[in-house]
C-alpha cells in the first residue's frame, strides 16, 4: 500500500512539473507571434487587447472557479472545466501552426511596400505613382530586405510617418 502510495505522488509530481513548464511557454509565444503577424501601426492595439484579456482573465478566473466549486458539486469538476478551458487555447495556439508563416510574410511584404512608398515620398517630394510601386518593389529590395529580414529602425522610421 505504500509502495503504490508512492507511485501515484511520483506521477501527481511528474504531471504537476509538466503542466507548469507547458503552460508557463505560452505567453511569450503568444506575444512573439502576435508581434511578427501585426503591423507596426497596429501592434499598439493588438497588443492592448491582449493584454485586456489576459489581466480580465487574471482577475476574474479565480472568483470564476470559486463560484464555479461552490455551485458545480466540488473542486474536482471545477478544475476539470478550467484545464479543458486550456486544452482548447492549446488547440487554438497549436492551429496557427498552418496559417502563421503566411501571415508573416504578408506583414513582411506590407512593412516593406511601405518603406518603398516613404523613400520613394522623400525622393519625389510627396508624390508617388501607384503603378510605379510593384516595379520599384523588385527593383529596390535592398533598401529595406537584408537577408529576408526588415530592420527594426525602418519599421520604427515608417510607423512615425504613418
Amino acid at each position: 500500500d505504500n509502495g503504490e502510495s508512492r507511485g501515484s505522488l511520483l506521477i501527481f509530481i511528474l504531471i504537476s512539473l509538466l503542466a507548469g513548464v507547458l503552460s508557463g511557454i505560452t505567453g511569450p509565444i503568444v506575444k512573439s507571434t502576435l508581434q511578427n503577424v501585426t503591423l507596426p501601426q497596429m501592434r499598439g492595439q493588438a497588443f492592448a487587447l491582449l493584454n485586456t484579456f489576459d489581466d480580465f482573465g487574471r482577475g476574474l478566473g479565480p472568483a470564476f472557479v470559486a463560484w464555479m466549486i461552490e455551485n458545480m458539486g466540488g473542486r474536482q469538476k471545477a478544475f476539470n472545466i478550467g484545464v479543458g478551458g486550456w486544452i482548447f487555447c492549446g488547440i487554438l495556439n497549436g492551429m496557427l501552426f498552418w496559417t502563421v508563416e503566411k501571415d508573416e510574410e504578408n506583414v513582411r511584404s506590407a512593412v516593406e511596400s511601405m518603406l518603398i512608398q516613404h523613400k520613394d515620398c522623400i525622393s519625389t517630394g510627396g508624390f508617388v505613382e501607384e503603378e510605379s510601386l510593384e516595379e520599384k518593389s523588385s527593383l529596390h529590395q535592398d533598401w529595406s530586405v537584408k537577408d529576408n529580414s526588415v530592420s527594426i529602425l525602418d519599421i520604427l522610421e515608417v510607423s512615425r510617418f504613418t
